[in-house]
């Protein structure tokens, strides 16, 4: 029963990585896509994501760094996403605003590893080391999409895709940590 509360209660988390893993694909895949459908699909898909990146942030009783991160993060893609579907008319303006939208993510995973350096509660080195790594990679694959003219909408979706597969990940890291906190009540 605790496992199915578990469960239930990340179901946004597992959503939200979901959708980011989705609207990756697609930017693979939309070389037959008209703009407006482009624009329009991620515009509305990255503005569903936040939206349960901020039932995330907002599920949690007490505040966490982790959350703070989360709520950082809803408010970049919902901005994203209101910047595609009514200020980017030209396929050179969502590049650029994917662009700054990838590059805050780098540098938030960055500064977000120093966050947890500065908690008073255990940190998982492999885990920052991992956000840390994550967060160059998606700075260097960001310059390196810029760089590569014809397939930058294609390396911005593995770039969504790698976003994803983190947030994912991260489930298990929240599961524990759930298991942790109910075990510790139940004790109390």
């Amino acid at each position: 029963m605790q496992q199915n509360f578990i469960m239930i209660s990340n179901l946004p988390l597992y959503l939200y990585g979901s959708i980011t893993i989705l609207a990756g694909t697609f930017l693979i895949f939309s070389n037959n896509s008209t703009f407006i459908m482009m624009k329009i699909i991620l515009g509305i898909a990255l503005i569903v994501g936040a939206f349960f990146a901020f039932l995330t942030a907002f599920s949690r009783q007490r505040k966490q760094v982790q959350f703070a991160y989360h709520e950082l993060h809803a408010m970049a893609m919902m901005v994203y996403g209101i910047a595609l579907l009514f200020f980017c008319h030209s396929i050179e303006n969502v590049v650029t605003a994917t662009t700054f939208l990838l590059i805050f993510y780098s540098f938030s995973e960055i500064i977000f590893c120093n966050w947890l350096f500065n908690m008073v509660e255990k940190v998982v080195f492999k885990i920052i080391i991992i956000r840390f790594l994550l967060g160059l990679s998606i700075g260097v694959g960001t310059i390196v999409a810029m760089r590569n003219t014809d397939y930058t909408l294609q390396i911005f979706g593995a770039l969504f895709i790698m976003v994803g597969i983190n947030i994912l990940f991260y489930v298990p890291v929240m599961k524990i940590s759930q298991s942790f906190n109910n075990s510790t009540n139940i004790q109390k």
